[in-house]
């Protein structure tokens, strides 16, 4: 292959290192006015009244809009298509309001500026009620009026699989956990334009979005508007990790152009966006294996609860997504899955980079290291007991799994990490020192490719040859920043042997986009890169077939390739891409154009192997990580660097939950709401990533690409915390695991 493989930079490098490029929160319409929120400073209460005369009186002010003068019709913030089984709790200003930070009036102003000051002039008199901070107290009862369908939903209750399979001879080993909420902290906040156009009656909206038509049906039906009367245009990402999945500002945002007939831009800063939009939820659980004495998986059951914060959202979807992680990896007979999702006065869960793969990763392989270390059975051979191999069935979707290479991946790295050798230079460093203690870790991780068989995987994809034999690819792309838009340039200039710079691809609009559930569960490659791969084939078709019937001669005669158009037998009909574009517009009066449907009933495992050697200070409790290595079954690396880049990038990510990151609430409801207080890990702390792609291909996506966004990201963690706890010799899996419980722990210790 010429371009498949090979490495490209993204295809708005250019603008992005030169400061060019434009964001939502950068655009200027004439006419253009600003929104600014006010939200709710207590954790729960009834709004009773708003005074919104001095704000009104502010030099500049146009509107400001509360819940006494706006739809209290309820929606779902995660809804992505129509008819989708999640609760309507949400309003755009809302009376109810259920966490500091939940929208209660927004002031639309001639300047950011103004809109922020007339916020301040608001006043609001409220009903304060009892509050819930976390899911004991709501379990406990300490509210039930959060909701009309209360507070609790579950106990979800799932078996997999044949438990009279299970050895009854196997041992009981049983690990808790605990997970902090996590912010998504994009370098872009959150941010939307939208315009209402009284003449053509249309409501257009700007926003870095990750479904355009899935966010046409949510503001459409809250407003009542037809949806072709909707136009949504995804906007340049500054990042997402999931935190541009779900509606938050674009309901507000119509609400107001809707409200002044003019375009007008609303921008959260850093706090507005850690506290008011969403973040991944804190996760409780208690998970027992059953494993024989020779290391074979016989079972899991699980006791779960998901902290959902104000509103369910995608919660409870969330929750359920977890029981199917517990398949990607590991093959056994049985699953016993109970899990609860609780609502409390808090900022909102939602979706978040591996969707719930992170959180029952690390339930798993942290099960699987306490098992490894009480059978006395190494951790890596432990695993190698019991993955999944080609061939294999995910028993929760009855799919098979594909060509998985987690065995390969466990075994090359064993032999790059120098586990062996690395096992005896931890005994021995720490055997001589007292301060510093060293640690190796191993976690597996699997993730999906799309979302079959929950609902149906398909995607559209139209293509257009121009006059110079260049490509306009109409493909429905939600690029995050990490170079989808490049991935399917290189996809199509592959099948048609041109290059790179010859193709055009767009991102989504939904006055001319084909429909797309959007870019979510790792599927746009593997589905959507498919489609795409296909359409350029269907090009090649219709363009040989134009040929052939202008010289009136059998489509098998013709060859496309690497761009030209020509004849097995007769030299002289021999056409660049350019001539034979030209020849088919106006010599036949037909335009080289292709549409192509794929519709995917697979979805097999997209697995990885990741290890760490960590040196913690006991004194100070800081974690350093040595080395970090990340063996990837990733079916065929498209965009070479830019799959090591998500890697490299995951690292980072996954160590800052594993040691430092977590959003706290004070018992007045208030949540962490800058980076003084929210630790990320900075590029002095990032270690050097080692990574090995294992490209075996086999499976239905381009070129036998599988995922690489989100399964870069879901071992991490659970890798960290083993070789911590590996350095310590203790179980603990309270992440983050940072410097005050490790100092704690030592100090209990001495």
């Amino acid at each position: 292959m010429q371009i498949i493989g090979s490495s490209y930079p993204t295809h708005d490098a250019k603008g992005k290192a030169t400061g060019q490029t434009a964001y939502a929160g950068d655009m200027q319409l004439a006419g253009m006015l600003h929104a600014a929120v006010l939200f709710s400073p207590i954790p729960h209460g009834y709004v009773k009244s708003i005074d919104d005369s001095k704000a009104l009186a502010l030099p500049g002010v146009v509107k400001v809009l509360h819940c006494f003068n706006t739809t209290q019709k309820e929606f779902s913030r995660y809804r992505t298509f129509v008819g989708q089984p999640v609760p309507d709790q949400e309003r755009v200003f809302n009376n109810h309001v259920r966490f500091v930070g939940d929208r209660v009036a927004a002031v639309i102003a001639e300047t950011e500026e103004i809109a922020r000051k007339a916020v301040e002039l608001i006043e609001v008199t409220y009903e304060e009620l009892p509050y819930s901070l976390s899911p004991e107290q709501t379990l406990n009862g300490s509210i039930d009026n959060i909701h009309k369908d209360g507070a609790v939903y579950g106990d979800l209750h799932k078996e997999v699989g044949d438990e009279s399979k299970v050895d009854p001879s196997a041992i009981e080993i049983t690990t808790s956990n605990k997970l902090d909420r996590l912010n998504h902290l994009t370098m872009e906040t959150h941010s939307c334009v939208a315009n209402y156009d009284h003449g053509l009656d249309e409501l257009t909206i700007w926003s870095p979005n990750q479904s355009v038509h899935g966010l046409r049906t949510v503001v459409g039906d809250l407003f009542e508007i037809p949806y072709h009367k909707i136009r949504v245009i995804k906007t340049t990402m500054g990042g997402s990790f999931g935190a541009k999945q779900e509606w938050v500002l674009e309901p507000v945002a119509a609400c107001c152009a809707l409200s002044v007939g003019k375009p007008v831009k609303l921008v959260y800063n850093r706090a507005e966006s850690m506290v008011s939009v969403y973040g991944r939820g804190a996760v409780e659980s208690k998970i027992t294996s059953k494993i024989t004495k020779d290391g074979k998986l016989q079972s899991f059951t699980t006791d779960i609860t998901l902290d959902a914060g104000a509103y369910l959202g995608n919660s409870y979807v969330y929750i359920n997504t977890m029981l199917g992680k517990f398949f990607r990896c590991y093959k056994y007979p049985y699953v016993d899955f109970t899990a609860r999702t609780t609502c409390t006065n808090t900022p909102v869960s939602g979706g978040f980079r591996g969707w719930s793969g992170p959180e029952a990763t690390l339930m798993i392989e942290h099960n699987l290291n306490v098992a490894a270390k009480r059978l006395n059975i190494d951790p890596v051979e432990l695993r190698l007991k019991n993955v999944a191999l080609p061939g294999d069935k995910d028993i929760y979707i009855d799919r098979d799994l594909g060509e998985i290479r987690l065995k390969e991946s466990l075994e090359l790295g064993r032999e790059k990490f120098n586990w062996e050798l690395r096992k005896k230079e931890v005994s021995e460093f720490n055997s001589k020192n007292n301060r510093y203690k060293r640690g190796i870790g191993v976690a597996c991780g699997g993730h999906v490719n799309g979302f079959t068989p929950k609902r149906g995987e398909f995607a559209t994809v139209d293509m257009r040859m121009t006059e110079d034999g260049s490509i306009q690819a109409n493909v429905t792309l939600h690029d995050h920043g990490c170079g989808t838009v490049t991935t399917f340039q290189m996809i199509v200039a592959e099948e048609l042997g041109i290059p790179l710079d010859m193709v055009s691809v767009k991102e989504g609009d939904t006055f001319v986009s084909p429909y797309d559930y959007g870019c979510y569960s790792s599927r746009t490659v593997y589905v959507l890169g498919r489609a795409a791969q296909e359409c350029a084939k269907e090009i090649k078709r219709v363009l040989g077939k134009n040929i052939a019937e202008l010289h009136n001669i059998p489509l098998e005669d013709i060859e496309v390739v690497n761009g030209y158009v020509r004849s097995k037998k007769d030299e002289e009909i021999n056409y660049t891409y350019a001539e034979a574009s030209v020849k088919s517009l106006f010599e036949l009066g037909k335009e080289v154009v292709a549409t192509y449907q794929h519709k995917d009933d697979t979805n097999p495992s997209v697995t990885a192997a990741h290890f760490a050697l960590v040196e913690v200070d006991t004194y100070t409790g800081m974690t350093k990580t040595l080395d970090y290595l990340a063996v990837h079954d990733i079916g065929k690396a498209l965009n070479r660097e830019m799959c090591i880049a998500q890697i490299e990038g995951s690292v980072t990510m996954g160590m800052g939950a594993a040691i430092s990151e977590h959003l706290t609430v004070s018992e007045q409801g208030q949540s962490t709401n800058s980076m003084k207080d929210y630790h990320v890990v900075n590029c002095y702390d990032a270690p050097n990533v080692r990574v090995e792609l294992i490209e075996d291909g086999g499976t239905d996506g381009p070129y036998g690409a599988k995922s690489i966004g989100e399964i870069a990201h879901i071992p991490v963690t659970a890798t960290i915390v083993g070789a911590i706890n590996d350095a310590l010799s203790t179980e603990i899996c309270e992440i983050p695991i940072n410097p005050d419980k490790i100092a704690k722990l030592m100090s209990g210790r001495a």
